[in-house]
């Protein structure tokens, strides 16, 4: 039968897609602009003025270029390690644990947990967001529209594995003519193993939109379930298991970074399940495609990871960037 080879948690950020100088000054302008809900600490929503004045100069030595450009260095690095490691490992199957934002789905139809079983993986081309900048990031995360291999056998086994361990799956076999998988895919094959040519499951979990989101035990649950799957999986296959996303943003929230992190290093199985859900809202509702790995790597061991908080605004706005291995 088959086997994890290994579980890898990364984030995709846009500040991992263009160099500091730009994007980073460009999204902490977006956050300054209300574009979207900024929640502090305890979950609650507030402007970012607020947030700057409750912030008090904290971040202000983290703002400098020099700073900024040093952070998306290691991050680069830390990508392409994962890379490497995974190269190296020789998988057969990546299972990609990611969230959609309306790129496949919508309010008309949010499935809590879907499984994609189709022939092939399409990447969502860049989404009109008002800036060029902004769809030329898209592009460098991997939305392209390009076209990768699938492997619909072993999808079709993880759902019906996955219903018989109690989990009431939505599936699809295709995407709209207009749509296709966005960045939480599109990194890991369009950008992190760019011209690596894997087959991929994609598990797609609704971590930003109320009012279904997996609960974090549930989503630990999902990750013992996709590793019981792939134990029975036919065809002797090595899988690595992929979360995209992730962690705290659009305010960061190292203190909660680094408790999950943690806990992902010890195997702390109950500091993830009672990880409290008003603290994943927005960005870092992300945050379940690591507790859903967390639960497939419960068995393997940690090999290495790294947290870095890059802020980008004197709000504490930017994300909690990380990246590790377990095999």
């Amino acid at each position: 039968m088959s086997r994890i080879v290994a579980v890898v948690g990364t984030s995709h950020s846009p500040m991992l897609g263009m160099e500091p100088e730009r994007m980073w000054n460009l999204r902490a302008e977006n956050d300054a602009a209300g574009e979207y809900d900024l929640y502090d600490r305890r979950g609650a929503v507030r402007t970012f003025e607020e947030l700057v004045a409750a912030a008090d100069g904290r971040y202000d030595d983290e703002l400098s270029l020099q700073t900024w450009n040093a952070k998306y260095d290691a991050a680069s690095a830390c990508v392409d390690r994962l890379r490497k490691d995974l190269i190296a490992l020789e998988p057969d199957l990546l299972i990609v644990i990611g969230d959609d934002q309306e790129e496949l789905f919508t309010a008309r139809n949010q499935p809590a947990i879907a499984v994609y079983h189709g022939e092939k993986i399409e990447t969502h081309k860049p989404i009109e967001m008002g800036n060029a900048l902004l769809s030329q990031v898209q592009r460098n995360l991997g939305m392209d529209g390009e076209i990768y291999p699938a492997h619909p056998t072993a999808a079709l086994h993880v759902i019906e594995e996955l219903i018989s361990r109690d989990f009431d799956i939505a599936s699809s076999s295709e995407t709209e003519t207009e749509g296709g998988f966005g960045h939480a895919f599109a990194w890991v094959v369009g950008k992190m193993l760019k011209n690596v040519t894997i087959p991929m499951v994609p598990v797609l979990i609704n971590t930003y939109f109320p009012p279904n989101q997996p609960t974090p035990g549930r989503c630990y649950d999902l990750g013992r379930a996709l590793a019981g799957a792939v134990d029975s999986l036919p065809g002797d296959l090595r899988v690595a298991v992929v979360a995209s996303g992730g962690l705290s943003h659009f305010v960061v929230d190292d203190e909660l970074d680094r408790r999950i992190l943690d806990a992902m290093i010890d195997h702390d199985e109950a500091t993830l399940r009672a990880l409290p859900v008003e603290q994943l809202n927005s960005g870092t509702s992300e945050v379940r495609n690591w507790i859903a790995a967390a639960g497939a790597a419960q068995d393997l061991d940690h090999r290495w990871s790294e947290y870095i908080p890059a802020w980008r605004s004197p709000a504490g706005t930017g994300i909690g960037l990380a990246f590790g291995l377990w095999t």
